[in-house]
């Protein structure tokens, strides 16, 4: 298991594409998760919501990868 270290060190010397891809497979798998999440507990899908909710989170992994990108180049 990698350490938050070495983590943080891969994703600096990611490009900004590898940034973004990363970015868009967090949004697919937190959209796949929420919309899983929402059939379970009201039975029914809530998609505009878990699009909204998935692409913030998105957004956020993608500014905080960035800032580490940026302080460690």
């Amino acid at each position: 298991m990698e350490t938050a270290k070495t983590l943080s060190k891969s994703d600096a010397s990611t490009g900004w594409m590898g940034l973004f891809l990363t970015s868009v497979k967090v949004a697919v798998v937190g959209f796949v998760v929420l919309q899983a999440k929402e059939w379970f507990d009201a039975g029914m899908f809530d998609t505009p919501a878990t699009a909204m909710d998935a692409g913030l989170i998105a957004a956020g992994v993608f500014v905080l990868n960035a800032v580490v990108k940026l302080v460690k180049s």
